[in-house]
């Protein structure tokens, strides 16, 4: 029995590095408009097919000491730290959650908001391609839930996004420029059928309080200013994650400070 549960997190990590291996496909090719499902991984730098050998989620990366197999080009660490990121996360979502439908949904949402929160970093693009299907999957998941019921997630859904939207929409009109990606607004929309309804606030609230601490340190030492984009993504992501793992702790916490959250 001992062996057996401990290869539970093990399996985790593996399962998880695997799937951060295709993640690394969707953040590289999908802002360059390629498919991700062919041609199969090839050499970012000269293009020549991977072997399958060379190809192991995390350990390829060390044993060919952070070189391409076929040009010996140098090879970004981005890699194997996507994948270790992602079987880490899987391991930790076993360890809070046990071998629960949460832990089932909260690896589905690492999958899908780990290249959101890349590509949006990098390019100020959230994909439809996951946020869309984050959605959908939130609000079936509902339907299976302990943490919230299907009603509670389409209000998260309308009014997360709905209010999103509106915000977006009312100052672009007033500044006639963009504020706030619509991008963003599905995301939002997503956060609300995962989390639920009574997650919006603190959402909105920690993800706000994070990205100005963030553009504060950018415009005091990166030579920002006022006008200086951030994207938005990866501060809704992080705020999700807060709640998700550590609603029992941290959001109840602050609750006792901040009673709109």
């Amino acid at each position: 029995m001992e062996e057996i549960l401990f290869l539970i997190p093990i399996s985790f990590f593996v399962f998880g590095a695997i799937i951060g291996s295709f993640l690394n496909v969707i953040i590289y090719r999908w802002p360059k408009e390629e498919s991700v499902v062919v041609p199969r991984s090839k050499c970012p730098q000269c293009e020549t097919p991977i072997p399958f050998y060379f190809n192991v989620p995390v350990l390829s990366w060390f044993i060919l000491k952070g070189k391409t197999a076929c040009c010996k080009k140098d090879l970004s660490f981005f890699y194997p730290f996507i994948e270790a990121l992602t079987g880490a996360l899987f391991v930790f979502t076993y360890y809070k959650f046990g071998l629960t439908f949460k832990t089932l949904e909260l690896c589905l949402f690492i999958a899908l908001a780990l290249p959101c929160v890349f590509i949006d970093l990098k390019h100020f693009l959230l994909p439809d391609i996951l946020t869309f299907p984050g959605m959908v999957f939130g609000l079936l998941g509902s339907f299976f839930a302990i943490d919230r019921t299907p009603l509670s997630s389409i209000l998260g859904l309308v009014l997360g996004g709905g209010s999103f939207w509106f915000l977006a929409w009312f100052y672009e009109r007033v500044r006639k420029k963009e504020g706030m990606g619509f991008g963003d607004v599905k995301l939002i929309a997503w956060l609300g059928a995962l989390c639920g309804l009574t997650a919006i606030p603190f959402v909105v609230f920690v993800s706000s309080f994070l990205g100005a601490i963030v553009g504060v340190v950018v415009i005091a030492f990166y030579s920002g200013n006022r006008n200086t984009a951030l994207p938005f993504g990866p501060f809704l992501i992080f705020a999700a994650l807060m709640y998700l793992y550590f609603y029992d702790s941290v959001v109840v916490y602050l609750r006792g400070y901040f009673l709109f959250i």
